[in-house]
């Protein structure tokens, strides 16, 4: 069996250098292979609108210049404030300029300025710049334009690779450098509060011609001519523990509960657990004879006529049947189903729905979905309304069989035929996936209970077929030849790239590789479109085939006399093996190995390792408990 450790919050060696003790932490990088690239012409971000305050400021990021001559990576206009190369040195330009010492060109380096009123200091990899500089202090709160790669005017632009810029409001400490140089997937550091973080592009999204903005302030940049680059490894590890969610809900704040401009609507908060297990549910309660009163979600901004989705998780409080409806504000003809929440079927489609689901998810929950032609671009609805069975036919507003109240969670809209996971999208609306980040955590190690703490709570890693997560080794994950278990929600997809198998999680090196290397992981394959649980170079298939897109929940067990594998609770494959040692001295891997010809391209949750072998009825829980985020 696994001997065990006791995990403190002090990696060491946090680099990723794979010969630490076997004690350390396991610590967690993910490898988001993507930034951005400058032409050095005409490409830069712009950052109209944001604005901060005060002389004291650190500005943090990565670059790969090509060219170190005389170009800008941050002009702030109108009190000029810049950041930028000149005469191949680190230069900054604050009332009068000031210049640090060169760093190498075509290599990627982090960089940190720190402004502390009339002095300036410049960081690279962790380590001062030159000489500390006085300058001109700046009031920053006068700068209402910044553009990232330019003069502001035009000329003088940026040509080369630049990744994860940041600006806090604070004179980050040379440790506080270090820490971020030394912990690259910490957002902010050791010491710094949350809030001082004033914009945040990872640069990540790999796709599109905005660079949101991680830290809540909703200063997303707009990408002009810069390109998006791929497969860029260390040193640039990315945000291993932020929430990073691909999600496409169209109005702001839609997937959260309820928001209402009627003084008819009445929500209050309850104690009682969502389905997601995290969260604190709603109750609504519609009212008796002519003082009805709705749970729904409405905006102000105008939908496109066309297809919408309506998604929600419902329980029975007192109510037995309610209406899900879609419609116009105005009274426009409104869409609607009839949901009996005693025996989780949908009753009546009289309402005229496109389509319609239902499926439970546990303690009672419904997550109900209603699609429909919105019939004119007016403001987007969602109701529930508590509803007589015998008048399925219409929608009743005025039900007064019942108390009347509901659970509800998750009120969702959608442009189009689609019905995705609840994501919350933080009051940003999002009409085409996007790679979305839902918040900060700050200093936070994947691991925690069952060596992987589940820190997404909802979403996953978004990967493209060039990101990947390490988790690094130590003691608590070399198994011998003992029992353990993998398990993994995973959006199914196999992408070839020059093998049969794309890994979601492996325990180190070449899943395929045996004769005692201590290969094992889960993987999905080509053969059949099945997924399969890899062990000492032997794959255990599923006998389930899928579909590009299929949310799957796969666990794979070794009991020390076999293999078996696991597909949405139920045993699937069970197979003699050898024992053979696990362990190795390898990082372990989330979205490939080591071969790297077998990336995953799609959305990976939860992956967790188990020194132990989880039973069948633990297996069947575990996807109980999370099936509702993802099914």
């Amino acid at each position: 069996m696994a001997t065990t450790t006791t995990k403190t919050n002090k990696p060491i060696l946090p680099r990723g250098v794979d010969n630490r003790p076997v004690d350390s932490y396991n610590r967690a990088e993910l490898y988001s292979g993507k930034a951005l690239d400058f032409d050095g012409v005409n490409d830069y971000v712009d950052l109209a609108g944001f604005t901060m305050s005060g002389s004291v400021a650190s500005f943090s990021f990565y670059v790969n210049a090509d060219n170190t001559g005389n170009v800008y990576f941050l002009d702030a206009n109108p009190n000029r404030f810049v950041l930028r190369f000149l005469n191949n040195k680190v230069a900054l330009f604050s009332g009068s300029l000031v210049e640090f010492d060169a760093i190498k060109a075509n290599e990627w380096t982090h960089l940190v300025y720190v402004l502390n009123g009339t002095s300036a200091k410049c960081y690279a990899n962790g380590v001062q710049l030159g000489i500390e500089q006085t300058i001109t202090a700046i009031d920053l709160s006068a700068a209402t334009d910044f553009d990232l790669g330019r003069w502001y005017l035009g000329g003088a632009y940026y040509d080369g690779g630049m990744a994860g810029f940041k600006i806090f409001n604070t004179a980050l400490t040379a440790a506080q450098v270090a820490d971020l140089y030394n912990n690259p997937e910490k957002i902010v550091p050791t010491g710094v509060d949350n809030t001082a973080l004033k914009l945040w592009l990872p640069m990540q999204e790999g796709a599109g011609t905005t660079a949101y903005d991680g830290s809540g302030n909703g200063n997303h940049g707009t990408i002009n001519g810069a390109t998006w680059t791929h497969g860029i490894g260390a040193p640039i590890a990315q945000t291993a523990v932020i929430d990073w969610n691909k999600g496409s809900n169209f109005f702001n704040d839609s997937s959260w509960e309820v928001s209402s401009a009627k003084t008819n609507a009445f929500v209050f908060s309850s104690s009682h657990i969502a389905p997601n297990g995290v969260d604190t549910a709603a109750v609504f309660d519609d009212g008796v004879g002519s003082t009805y009163k709705r749970a729904y979600k409405v905006t102000s901004t105008s939908m496109a006529i066309g297809q919408i989705t309506a998604s929600t998780f419902v329980k029975k409080k007192d109510v037995d049947y309610i209406n899900v409806v879609l419609g116009a504000d105005g009274g426009a003809t409104k869409i609607f189903a009839l949901v009996d929440l005693v025996n989780g079927t949908i009753n009546d489609t009289s309402g005229s729905p496109t389509a319609t689901s239902i499926k439970s998810v546990g303690d009672g929950w419904y997550y109900v979905s209603v699609q429909g032609d919105q019939l004119s671009s007016a403001q987007g609805l969602a109701y529930i309304y508590g509803q007589d069975p015998t008048n399925g036919s219409s929608v009743d507003e005025n039900y007064t069989g019942e108390n009347n109240q509901t659970y509800i969670w998750g009120i969702n809209i959608q442009e189009g035929a689609i019905n995705n996971v609840h994501l919350p999208t933080i009051g940003t609306s999002q009409s085409s996936d996007v790679l979305l980040p839902q918040g900060l955590t700050t200093g936070r190690d994947i691991t925690g209970v069952n060596l992987f703490e589940n820190v997404r709570k909802q979403g996953a890693l978004n990967l493209d077929g060039n990101s990947w997560a390490e988790v690094h080794d130590n003691a608590s994950l070399d198994f011998g030849a003992g029992s353990f278990t993998f398990e993994a929600w995973a959006k199914y997809s196999y992408v070839p790239q020059g093998s049969s198998l794309n890994a979601i999680l492996s325990l180190g090196g070449d899943i395929g590789q045996g004769g005692g290397y201590g290969r094992a992981g889960l993987v999905s394959s080509s053969s059949g479109s099945s997924m399969s649980f890899f062990y000492n170079s032997t794959g255990n298939y599923s006998t389930s085939s899928f579909s590009n897109g299929d949310w799957v929940h796969i666990v794979g067990v070794y009991d020390e006399t076999n293999a078996i594998v696991y597909i949405n609770g139920a045993e699937e494959r069970i197979t003699a093996r050898t024992a053979a040692s696990m362990t190795n001295t390898d990082v372990k891997q989330i979205g490939r190995d080591s071969t790297a010809i077998r990336y995953y391209s799609d959305q990976i949750a939860q992956p967790r390792i188990y020194n132990r072998a989880l039973t069948a009825s633990e297996v069947l829980n575990n996807y109980n408990a999370t099936s509702s985020l993802y099914i």
